[in-house]
């Protein structure tokens, strides 16, 4: 049982540089993915694509980021 709560309090120590890290990731990818979805690059259909999967990966990014800061500050 004492290796579960070890485990626990490494995550708790871990969270705040995985919460930055998946933030800035998904700013990186949401500026990716509008700047792939723009006017000028909208005419190639490998751009628009490319461009709808930065998004959605920015929102998993996100995503992960809240889903991170919501365990580790009320549930542990």
């Amino acid at each position: 049982m004492s290796l579960f709560w070890r485990i626990i309090d490494f995550l708790k120590e871990t969270a705040p540089f995985f919460i930055a890290m998946n933030i800035i990731l998904a700013i990186f990818l949401l500026i990716f993915g509008f700047v792939l979805l723009s006017k000028k690059n909208r005419e190639q259909k490998s751009k628009m694509i490319g461009g709808m999967v930065c998004l959605s990966f920015s929102m998993l990014a996100f995503l992960g980021a809240l889903s991170n800061a919501f365990f580790s500050y009320f549930i542990f």
